[in-house]
């Protein structure tokens, strides 16, 4: 209800509010009374690879439904927008740059996040498949190579020139993770350009309605996922001589090796002793998914990009 009444004072007024609600699940009883309910296919990506054939824009704006937009929100990215020259901006709704130190340092362990000094860049894809984040950022708009699916502002044509329907794979694990990174590399890496939008006033109310405090198996396919996406949007795209391959390979061995250290700390904390277990299980089970016959028949991530 707040994201509906917060885009309902915008200063630029949407020509439509689209709520895309998967099938079988109930109509949102929130409303403002001018929004259109469409139905579609659940998934994290699925929900994000749509036709939109309702969307008659030249751009879109893209919400989760717990963000609070304050009311020039829209209007500012636009200028952003147009001063930068970028057919994407991102408020940035998690300041990384932010963080007490400790945090920094979790971050680090359990994501590969490292703090980098301000090079003009937001953030940038390392090739372990983590990322660097500018620790002092001294521009309000800076380009970036991913960010956060929460809200941003795109062109409709660079949504659609990217494909995003081709990695719809992930869905297919009951797990599903780095979605948002797959999409704004993949766009990036299509020649689109995206700048981070540091001190846009976005709130995210933070519903957490996706969090399964119960999945049991989520080391397991965390692991699986991130040997995926690494092979398929690193080591597939960079290795061009056998010092890249070994480079590629050895930042991600160091990030596996690293991540042994809050795995420690997790197996402790939640007494779950199959968490080592899954780790390792993962990652094999990730490296064997790469070499299937089913991932071989998935479009290359780099099948659109000029």
């Amino acid at each position: 209800q707040q994201l509906l009444d917060s885009i309902q004072t915008q200063t630029f007024s949407p020509r439509k509010i689209l709520v895309y609600i998967p099938y079988g699940y109930p109509t949102p009883k929130e409303t403002i009374g001018i929004e259109q309910i469409i139905r579609c296919e659940k998934g994290m990506v699925a929900q994000r690879s749509l036709p939109l054939k309702e969307v008659d824009t030249d751009f879109i704006l893209f919400c989760d439904d717990d963000m609070f937009l304050p009311p020039s929100l829209v209007e500012n990215m636009f200028k952003a927008m147009e001063e930068s020259e970028s057919d994407c901006i991102v408020p940035n709704c998690y300041p990384l740059h932010k963080m007490r130190s400790i945090t920094k340092m979790l971050v680090w362990l359990y994501n590969s996040a490292s703090p980098r000094k301000d090079d003009g860049w937001a953030i940038k894809v390392k090739k372990d498949a983590g990322f660097s984040y500018n620790c002092y950022p001294k521009k309000d708009v800076l380009p970036t190579q991913t960010a956060s699916f929460a809200c941003f502002l795109c062109r409709t044509s660079a949504y659609h020139a990217i494909h995003f329907e081709d990695e719809r794979w992930l869905d297919t694990f009951s797990f599903a993770s780095y979605d948002d990174q797959l999409f704004f590399y993949k766009l990036y890496l299509g020649g689109f350009k995206i700048c981070l939008y540091y001190n846009s006033g976005i709130i995210h109310l933070d519903a957490r309605v996706g969090v399964r405090i119960d999945n049991t198996r989520r080391m397991f396919f965390k692991k699986k996922l991130l040997v995926i996406l690494w092979y398929r949007t690193i080591y597939k795209l960079n290795v061009n001589s056998k010092s890249d391959r070994i480079q590629i390979v050895l930042a991600f061995c160091s990030r596996m090796l690293i991540g042994i250290i809050p795995l420690l700390g997790d197996i402790l904390r939640y007494r779950k002793l199959n968490y080592l277990i899954d780790y390792f299980k993962g990652i094999i089970d990730g490296y064997k998914y790469v070499h299937s016959e089913e991932y071989l028949q998935i479009p290359p991530f780099d099948n659109y990009i000029n």
